[in-house]
Formats: C-alpha cells, sequence, structure tokens
C-alpha cells in the first residue's frame, strides 16, 4: 500500500497539471465542514459519501424545499448542496468534493484505503467517466423514478417526517406542496431528456455501470459517486425495485460499497 507521503506528493504533482481546478490550497488540518442538503438529492449524496469514506466528520443541515430559510445566507445560489468549510462558503457538489480532496487529511484517510494515487483517485478515465455519469446521468434519471406517480413523490418526501428541526405544520407543507412540485419537475425531466419509461431508463444506465465500469478493481471517485446516488434513495421503493431486487453482482458490488464507505 502507498504511504500517506507518497499519495500526498502524488496530489501535489496532479493538481498541477489535472484537469480539476481547486480553489484553495491543501491543509492539513481536519476540516470542518457543515452541509447544506436534502436527504433525497443525489447530488448532496456524494459530498457526503466521499467524507465518509474518508472518516471526516462533518455537520449535515437539512434544507426545507419551500422556504430554504436554513441557507438564506447564500443570496445568488439558491441550490443545494452548500458547503461551509473551515468557514467558507462551497457551492456545488463537484466543487465541494474538489476542495475537499485538496485535504491532506482526506487524503491521508484515502490512502489507508486504496492502493491509488491521487490522480488515478480523481483524475483517471475511469473516475472522470463515471463520476460524470453518476451526475449527469444516473442522478438525473433517479428523479423521475422517485417522482414517478404523486403517491412515490409523497414517500419521496417521507424523509421530512425524521427532521426535528421542522414542525409539524412545515412537514406536512413540504409533503403536500413539494411532493406535488416534484412531481410535475420530473415530469419536465422526462420531457427535455425525451424519457418514455423512466423505469427503463434507470436499468440501463445500471446496466451499462454493471457491464462497463463496476468492475475496475479500486474504489475512486467513479465508484464513490455512483454509489452514492444510488444510496440517496435507500429508504425508497425506487431503491428495492430497482436495486435490491435486481440482485447478481450490481446488489453485490453495492453492497461491498456500503461496507467500505462505512468502516
Amino acid at each position: 500500500m502507498l504511504s500517506a507521503r507518497l499519495l500526498r506528493r502524488a496530489a501535489s504533482e496532479s493538481t498541477l497539471k489535472s484537469a480539476r481546478t481547486f480553489s484553495a490550497a491543501s491543509t492539513s488540518s481536519v476540516p470542518d465542514v457543515t452541509l447544506y442538503n436534502y436527504h433525497i438529492c443525489p447530488f448532496c449524496s456524494i459530498p457526503k459519501t466521499l467524507m465518509n469514506y474518508a472518516n471526516i466528520d462533518y455537520k449535515a443541515i437539512e434544507v426545507n424545499p419551500l422556504t430554504k430559510a436554513e441557507i438564506k445566507f447564500s443570496k445568488e445560489y439558491r441550490k443545494v448542496p452548500i458547503a461551509i468549510i473551515d468557514g467558507d462558503q462551497i457551492n456545488g457538489s463537484k466543487e465541494i468534493t474538489d476542495l475537499l480532496l485538496t485535504n491532506s487529511k482526506v487524503i491521508d484517510n484515502i490512502a489507508a484505503k486504496n492502493d491509488l494515487t491521487m490522480e488515478e483517485f480523481t483524475n483517471s478515465d475511469h473516475a472522470q467517466q463515471w463520476e460524470a455519469f453518476a451526475k449527469d446521468e444516473l442522478g438525473t434519471i433517479m428523479y423521475p423514478n422517485i417522482c414517478s406517480s404523486l403517491g412515490k413523490s409523497f414517500e419521496a418526501f417521507g424523509y421530512v417526517n425524521n427532521v426535528d428541526e421542522f414542525t409539524g405544520v412545515q412537514k406536512a407543507m413540504i409533503r403536500g406542496v413539494g411532493s406535488l412540485a416534484m412531481y410535475f419537475a420530473a415530469s419536465k425531466i422526462k420531457s427535455k431528456r425525451n424519457i418514455t419509461d423512466e423505469r427503463e431508463a434507470l436499468n440501463e444506465a445500471l446496466t451499462k455501470w454493471e457491464e462497463e465500469g463496476m468492475n475496475h478493481d479500486q474504489i475512486d471517485m467513479g465508484h464513490l459517486a455512483m454509489y452514492a446516488v444510488m444510496k440517496s434513495v435507500s429508504d425508497l421503493s425506487t431503491h428495492k425495485e430497482a436495486i435490491v431486487d435486481r440482485g447478481g453482482p450490481l446488489l453485490e458490488w453495492y453492497k461491498h460499497m456500503e461496507h467500505e464507505v462505512s468502516k
């Protein structure tokens, strides 16, 4: 296994020549991270999964999707995820993960889990292809699946019942208004992407990963991003129908990732 020193050196070298652009210098201290997110947002799940894999503690704050009161400090950027990392506001899933991957504590902890250099972990063809696929394809396809009917959309917002910071009225409003809004938003996604059967589209995306990307030897950002998107809907019937009931190599890989990310 590569030493932490070698991995840090590889990370430093790769940062100079990488296609990724980092907005802050690397630091050796454990990052102080507060993440503003939606529970069922696949794009929010990616930085959470990276931090879990790297054994980095963070505070997650659930944002009310109707009022967005929790992110009122962000005047121009009104989406999630938003992270406050060591006092700086970072907007967007990729921007958050890119900055985290400049932190040497994150790098050290990843080094303890696999043999990849940071160049391989973040910038190999495999890592970049499947990280992009997770965000641009699989993550987008998830919405029409979890909100394919008003009933499923209502189910998707059931997570609010476990958010202690929301009042009873807020929970009722989010489940009622939010589920209706997401149902229509999911329909627009289907139309924009010319999806006629959302379950078939999801199955095709999972098959592509299973056949072309899943068997890569070491866990990289492609693996983490693909797993994160699937994990984001783990409480919902879509997860059982599309992943658990599918079984086979995909489910074996998913369970392996679940173990690796949580240990």
